[in-house]
């Protein structure tokens, strides 16, 4: 797969600080994890011969590609300018994470058997943050990493978005925007699919043609999650321009694209934002 092939490098090969390369390394990871686990519940012989199988399960499972999302724009945003911003991802990371302990320690605090954890758990953070070659003042002072969300909309006064803004918001609009409201069980999430999960109430009519619909609703949700899978990969090779000998990447990148082109989700992502970036990037496709 490119994409493991575009992970291992940016371990091993990107020019950045070492905990920011194994951060985008765990970021692709869980992408990849993710785009194989969707493809693993929809393979043909547990839709075929799994008698347990049940359709609602691609459903519940559908916020996984708001994940994907996230990665993805974790990743980019790392990308405007590596180091500083790979280390507010980290920092503000840490900074989270001795938050919980501390509100942990003034809610259990006084019981020796969690005292003794929360105590192991600071050791660990403060083991974690010299390892990266901060201080624990840097993590106190450490700006928060925004979300998707709020990323995309925020502007300065009398200022406008940024190209990379612009391309992020296409993640709030349309289909990709349902993900979200699925994830946190809004009604306006739940309404389009509310159907599948009482199925077992409906006429027979109305549940043979969710039956009907049904391959062309997987077929869909998984081209999307690949796409996401591809966008990272696109960007990782754009940004740092791997040696693409041998592994074909520029090359495979292309047949990727020309693959998923027929879903308008995928056409809109190229048109706007791929197609340029690689043309400027030099990925050509051989």
């Amino acid at each position: 797969m490119i994409a493991e092939v575009i992970a291992q490098k940016a371990k091993h090969e990107a020019p950045v600080p070492q905990f920011v390369r194994e951060d985008i390394h765990v970021l692709v990871r869980q992408a990849i994890w993710t785009y194989n686990f969707m493809f693993y519940l929809h393979a043909e012989d547990r839709l075929e011969a799994d008698r347990s199988w049940k359709n609602v399960y691609t459903f519940v499972a559908l916020p996984l590609v708001r994940n994907m999302i996230d990665c993805l724009f974790n990743i980019t945003l790392i990308l405007q300018d590596p180091r500083p911003n790979g280390a507010r991802f980290r920092l503000s990371g840490f900074k989270r994470m001795q938050a919980a302990i501390e509100e942990d320690a003034q809610r259990y605090g006084g019981q020796a058997e969690f005292d003794e954890w929360v105590a192991k758990r600071r050791d660990a953070l403060d083991i974690s943050v010299r390892s990266c070659g901060f201080k624990m003042s840097d993590v106190h002072a450490a700006k928060d990493w925004p979300l998707l969300g709020s990323y995309a909309k925020t502007l300065g006064p009398g200022a406008t978005s940024t190209l990379h803004q612009q391309f992020l918001k296409t993640f709030l609009y349309g289909h990709w925007r349902q993900y979200s409201s699925i994830a946190h069980a809004t009604f306006a999430g739940l309404a389009d699919i509310a159907l599948c999960y009482v199925e077992d109430s409906l006429p027979i009519e109305v549940r043979s043609k969710i039956d009907e619909d049904y391959p062309v609703i997987v077929g869909t949700h998984l081209a999307r999650a690949a796409a996401i899978l591809l966008c990272i990969v696109t960007e990782l090779q754009a940004y740092f321009k791997f040696d693409d000998s041998g592994a074909h990447i520029n090359e495979r990148i292309h047949q990727m694209w020309e693959a998923l082109m027929p879903l308008f989700d995928v056409r809109e992502l190229y048109d706007e934002h791929y197609q340029q970036l690689m043309k400027n990037r030099g990925i050509n496709p051989g």
